[in-house]
């Protein structure tokens, strides 16, 4: 019997001692921590702090500028080219300062955050070389090793293009192309019934999501791969428009993954890019926090 006890508490010791060693995140304060870094960020950026600014970013910092539009003027406004943390200074941060000599308010309206990433939504006011400047942003961030390691800047490059460059646009009627979130939910039905014709007919070509660039958005995931896991369908749990000036959109898409029986396995949200085009939305882009993974493989997926 005081061999069985001698046992008993040394595996209790030898249990005690191997998670004696686990460290345990404080989602809140985690969280909280990763959004005063990214609104300092930002805060820093804009009061030209910039050594404070490069002492939170990671050494492989990347910042893309989310939009689509071919502004052939200027790096500012222009989609989809990648900067490192040495020339979003040299190439990229100046010309912001040119195009808005006075500088810009950017008023924090809200903010969408976990333990992985940050989005802040904002609305600016400024003066532009072609009159009054008063966007909406929304800035996605993404950590490492408690340092800033992505940015991507969204918001209407079409109002970048006819107040910063002088771009003349072609007038759209707003009333005529529906709301976004309906074509977020039309998105869906097509997803679900895994029709890449229809699919392909309301999305860009390329199509971009996080880093990667697609020439088409079916290129980017594989239904067999879905099903393989145990995907039947997705359904919307929530559905936000951060911005839409009738032009362009973006909107915070919350999805759960479901199997046969009808169980959700799986909840995460994307961040989706909408532009008009012919007289109604076209899917351009998206960006999830965190990566959902595929099978045998890690894939950015997003219904």
């Amino acid at each position: 019997m005081k061999k069985i006890y001698t046992l008993i508490f040394g595996l209790m010791f030898l249990y005690s001692c191997e998670y004696s060693n686990v460290q345990y995140i404080d989602v809140d304060k985690a969280t909280n921590e990763n959004i005063e870094l990214a609104q300092s960020w930002i805060d820093d950026l804009l009061s030209n702090n910039l050594e404070d600014v490069k002492n939170s970013m990671h050494e492989e910092f990347t910042f893309v500028y989310m939009g689509i539009t071919e502004n052939v003027n200027g790096p500012y406004g222009k989609g989809g080219v990648s900067y490192g943390k040495e020339d979003f200074f040299s190439d990229y941060w100046p010309v912001v300062g040119e195009l808005l000599p006075n500088g810009i308010v950017l008023k924090t309206i809200d903010t969408i955050a976990d333990t992985e990433g940050v989005a802040i939504i904002q609305e600016g006011d400024a003066e532009g070389i072609n009159g009054e400047y008063d966007n909406k942003y929304v800035w996605i961030f993404k950590f490492k090793n408690n340092l800033i390691y992505k940015v991507r800047e969204y918001n209407s490059d079409l109002l970048v293009g006819t107040k910063l460059y002088k771009n003349r646009l072609v007038s759209i009627d707003p009333k005529n192309i529906g709301d976004p979130k309906e074509f977020v939910e039309e998105f869906l039905t097509y997803f679900n019934a895994q029709d890449k014709s229809n699919i392909e007919k309301i999305t860009s070509s390329p199509f971009y999501f996080n880093d990667q660039k697609y020439n088409k958005y079916t290129d980017a995931f594989n239904f067999d791969g879905l099903k393989s896991n145990g995907w039947s369908y997705s359904s919307v749990i929530d559905t936000k428009t951060l911005f839409n000036n009738g032009h362009a959109a973006l909107i915070s898409f919350d999805f759960a993954r479901h199997n046969k029986e009808g169980d959700p396995y799986l909840k995460s949200r994307v961040f989706y890019m909408l532009t008009v085009e012919e007289d109604r939305w076209i899917l351009n882009g998206g960006y999830t926090p965190s990566p959902i993974p595929m099978g045998n493989w890690t894939i950015y997926i997003f219904v």
